[in-house]
């Protein structure tokens, strides 16, 4: 494991290279830059794992040098170490694909706490690249049998006739038999992606609708073809399209007044929430999505679920936030970021409003 510290400031290379405990990290070789140039010629010539760097340098700063080491070497996991405090310095980090943002003057334990987690992080990765090579080698060996791979004609019969939940069990049966037979590659999940978009041509042609009744703003045709990293992805795309493409039709036969009921749709908002989480979505944008009127809304809303739109909204918004720091290793400043939360210090107050605790303090008492 190595690591490449990036700084302008000498003392601060020195200390950080000096106090941390590499070993016990099981580092085994730490490279310093100070400067962004710099940092780049080692990133050339040498291995690099992890890379700690400041952000203000003369020259280039710390956020350039990310954005260019994620294009040459995604490979590498970038750690911010600076002094900048500011919310907005952390959200472009993050976007940029940086795995944490630490702010000095912090505890070398801190530090190497973030390390660790972003240690196991790599090795978790790792560990699924290795296992999706090993995939792609058994494809080689295991063919796909004819009867196994998707059918893009039923699946349009299966739409038009509204069976949306046998084609989803359907998709959700072949991945797993793919993955139980050693056909299971990102190829084979393209070929699912790609039937079922056919199938979706076939039933908008039939039912005359346009292609986009399966997407929307949050979910486009673009990230449907981009759904094959993993079986939970692809299915959850899945989902969300044969939502949309319900939800279409619903709206165009002028069902919402017979049968969508009021129960319906405030289960239906609730799954929007719940879909949206990095939005703050308003009272009224929830009350036009089932096309009701805004207060007759806020009254079935509480009714249905005992508490008011907001009230749930936030608390909803907290419980995912809740999962996300004991499960993961995720840095708190994109979990606030997921649950749309644009100012890290307004995310806090909330979370410990509604769970008694800081989310750092949460994390460290309910991490397994």
């Amino acid at each position: 494991m190595t690591v490449l510290i990036v700084d302008d400031q000498e003392k601060i290379l020195e200390a950080t290279k000096k106090l941390v405990d590499w070993e016990k990290l099981h580092v085994d070789k730490v490279y310093t830059a100070n400067s962004a140039l710099a940092a780049k010629e080692i990133l050339q010539e040498q291995h690099v794992d992890i890379m700690l760097t400041d952000i203000e340098m003369p020259g280039e700063d710390g956020i350039a040098l990310q954005k260019w080491q994620v294009e040459k070497y995604p490979y590498v996991y970038c750690i911010f170490l600076t002094s900048h405090a500011d919310f907005a310095y952390a959200k472009e980090a993050i976007r940029g694909g940086a795995f944490d943002y630490i702010v000095q003057p912090a505890s070398i334990s801190e530090i190497e706490e973030t390390i660790g987690r972003c240690i196991e992080n790599l090795a978790q990765r790792n560990y699924y690249m290795q296992k999706s090579e090993r995939y792609d080698a058994l494809t080689e060996q295991a063919e796909c049998p004819e009867e196994r791979k998707p059918d893009s004609g039923r699946w349009g019969k299966w739409l038009i006739r509204g069976d949306y939940a046998l084609l989803r069990n359907q998709a959700v049966n072949l991945l797993h038999l793919a993955g139980q037979d050693g056909y299971l590659t990102i190829r084979y999940r393209q070929q699912m992606i790609h039937a079922f978009l056919e199938a979706c041509s076939v039933a908008c042609y039939e039912k005359k609708v346009e292609q986009e009744a399966f997407f929307s703003e949050q979910f486009s045709y673009e990230n449907m073809l981009q759904s094959f990293h993993s079986d939970e992805e692809l299915t959850e795309a899945i989902d969300k399209c044969l939502h949309n493409y319900e939800k279409t039709l619903v709206k165009r036969e002028g069902r919402e007044e017979e049968n969508y009921t009021v129960q319906e749709r405030i289960r239906e908002v609730i799954r929007y929430l719940e879909e949206n989480m990095d939005r703050m979505i308003s009272r009224r944008e929830a009350a036009k999505y089932v096309f009701l009127n805004e207060d007759y809304f806020s009254r079935m809303f509480r009714k249905e679920t005992g508490m008011g739109f907001k009230e749930h909204l936030l608390k909803i918004k907290m419980d995912y936030a809740g999962k996300l720091l004991a499960n993961t290793t995720m840095p708190v400043t994109l979990i606030a970021s997921k649950v749309g939360y644009e100012n890290f210090t307004n995310f806090s107050q909330m979370f410990r409003k509604v769970m008694g605790t800081t989310p750092t303090e949460y994390r460290k008492m309910n991490t397994k």
